[in-house]
């Protein structure tokens, strides 16, 4: 038999949400954005036979540079990789030693502990306090070879005030990262902070705020030197040429961008508001593309099951700290929103 590292024989692997087969699905629960780039779709429908014959860019070069010009950045502080996991994967393998600590918190994206199992990091989560704030001198304390912040938080949606982040800059540690996944829908970000501290990356990513989910194309944002560090950890050719075609197009249009930023914000408070109306339901605020409600006096697993019995997809979390009762539904269409809210609406009043 094969000889496997104990780490990986251990370790149970991310496990993605649902993605069903079949017609007539309305898919509320992986935060995918409910449209995409025109721009990018043209772009992709006008490649050539030489973007697939030919190998990418190892450094997505065009990309970089339409980055850094939208940030206002130098290109030596861009890397982009394959989705903004493979972005955290290479920071995790770039910076980790065996037995060294990844500090987030508790909830967080659930892929953060799989990648320190991966690399023998030792893994802690710190518990938010309520409503999912940051325990700013616990995360401090815990002294991390990789302190990692999730802005707005997943699932809960809660963004948080660049000034904690600056604390935790300033405390010494050695290297804070802002997950900033779903930041074009917040009012806040950590990106004005990356001047003044070397110890600071901000990762981003295509798939919410440009539709891209698809195509995998993520970023991250630092300082040169350590930029320079995960360059040599990347694969060479970690983004297709398509996808960085599609990236390159989809930022170009940023009046698509914001207009579909706006949108997701208006249908959020929409979502909340109605939310709200439902007996029993608590919708938590979100600066995210998506909306954790506690389902409070009702059972989330049988309000779940009965939206999966209409062809529905939510999210449940019944292993989440703070959301074991509660349902996280992206922002989708107004019709698939209306639909969910009727549906809801029938399954508490017991009428479906």
């Amino acid at each position: 038999m094969v000889r496997i590292r104990s780490a990986i024989s251990a370790l149970t692997g991310y496990k993605p949400g649902r993605q069903p087969s079949g017609p007539g699905w309305i898919k509320l629960n992986t935060n995918e954005a409910f449209e995409a780039s025109p721009a990018a779709l043209q772009a992709v429908q006008s490649a050539t036979v030489n973007d697939v014959r030919l190998y990418p860019s190892p450094s997505s070069n065009e990309l970089k540079h339409k980055l850094a010009e939208h940030y206002a950045m130098s290109p030596d502080q861009v890397v982009v990789g394959n989705g903004s996991d493979d972005i955290l994967n290479l920071i995790v393998r770039t910076c980790c030693e065996m037995n060294d600590k990844l500090v987030t918190t508790n909830p967080a994206y659930s892929l953060y502990p799989i990648l320190s199992s991966i690399q023998d990091v030792n893994f802690e989560a710190i518990p938010c306090k309520d409503d999912f704030a940051l325990d700013i001198d616990k995360i401090i304390g815990a002294r991390g070879q990789i302190t990692l912040i999730t802005s707005p938080n997943n699932p809960a949606g809660t963004s948080y005030d660049p000034a904690n982040i600056r604390l935790i800059c300033e405390s010494g540690a050695n290297l804070v990262v802002v997950d900033e996944a779903y930041a074009e829908f917040a009012n806040q970000n950590a990106l004005d902070l990356l001047c003044e501290f070397e110890n600071l990356c901000v990762v981003r990513t295509f798939s919410k705020a440009y539709g891209l989910a698809g195509l995998r194309v993520g970023y991250l944002l630092g300082h040169e030197g350590f930029c320079a560090q995960i360059q040599k950890v990347k694969d060479s050719y970690n983004v297709n040429r398509i996808a960085q075609i599609a990236a390159i197009a989809a930022l170009s249009d940023q009046e698509w961008a914001h207009n579909m930023w706006d949108t997701v914000r208006q249908r959020r408070t929409w979502l909340t508001d109605q939310l709200g109306k439902i007996q029993g339901l608590s919708p938590h605020p979100s600066q995210a593309n998506f909306v954790l409600v506690d389902c409070g006096e009702h059972n989330a697993s049988q309000i779940y099951n009965s939206l999966e019995e209409k062809h529905m997809l939510v999210r449940y979390l019944p292993d989440v700290r703070g959301a074991e009762n509660s349902l996280r539904i992206t922002i989708g269409t107004q019709e698939e929103l209306d639909i969910l809210v009727n549906y809801l609406q029938d399954i508490v009043s017991g009428t479906m």
